[in-house]
């Protein structure tokens, strides 16, 4: 996904919650369902720094789990300015897959001259 990743993975992420609330360690697990892999040393801190951000535009909040032993989660919920968001994304991510068919499209019929 290069270049466009960090922006890519934040709708992704608010599908992931709309569906279910759930903390960061399933977050990632559930991106791994999509396809996206978090590898490497640091990658669940980006993740988490993802959470902030969209916590912070009131994308998402969040709630202390305590339930379990050991030390408490946050529990990520989306917001309806979340939902909102994530309705545009649908729209943003349609163009970009349709300009991509296009570009598939396009590009097959050179190759298979």
């Amino acid at each position: 996904m290069g270049r466009f990743r960090k922006t890519f993975i934040e709708p992704f992420v608010l599908l992931i919650i709309a569906q279910s609330p759930l903390h960061g360690y399933e977050i990632a697990n559930k991106l791994l369902e999509f396809g996206i892999e978090l590898t490497g040393l640091g990658q669940m801190g980006n993740l988490y720094r993802i959470l902030s951000k969209l916590e912070e535009e009131g994308l998402l909040r969040f709630e202390w789990d305590n339930t379990n032993q050991g030390p408490s989660k946050k529990v990520y919920y989306i917001t309806p300015k979340g939902l909102e968001y994530l309705a545009k994304s649908v729209e943003e991510l349609e163009k970009i897959n349709n300009t991509i068919s296009r570009f598939i499209i396009e590009a097959k019929k050179l190759i298979d001259m």
